[in-house]
């Protein structure tokens, strides 16, 4: 929530803003998906040194963060090989402070499948057209 008269975000808000000024320079690029009247859910995607990190934000306390390996997207159900919820300053920020995949620390071991993946709403509602 903003205060209206010099547009500066209420306190408890910042945290989750510089996480996600951090997400814009470590470069994602973002999705908003629209609600009638607001954004819905912010999305942002990265793809780098054969991996897709990935978060999904549909308040400032409820965001999902993962990583998974360019290689295994093409599969029916591509498995992350980390994932973390919680707030947006939490996740974001974990997924950020991740190592490159593949370099040493690095996680790169799938775990199962129960996380909302990209694309997981348009398959499920019959795709663009």
């Amino acid at each position: 929530m903003l205060v209206a008269n010099d547009m500066r975000p209420d306190p408890w808000l910042v945290p989750h803003l510089d996480a996600l000024r951090a997400s814009v320079l470590a470069g994602f690029r973002f999705l908003h998906l629209p609600r009638f009247d607001d954004v819905l859910v912010l999305q942002g995607l990265r793809i780098a040194h054969g991996a897709m990190d990935m978060f999904r934000a549909s308040s400032a306390d409820d965001a999902l963060a993962a990583r998974f390996r360019v290689e295994d997207l093409e599969s029916s159900s591509p498995q992350a090989v980390w994932h973390r919820y919680g707030p947006v300053a939490e996740a974001v920020r974990a997924l950020l402070e991740l190592p490159p995949h593949g370099s040493p620390g690095a996680p790169s071991l799938a775990r199962s499948r129960s996380l909302w993946l990209p694309g997981d709403d348009l398959l499920r509602n019959g795709g663009l057209g």
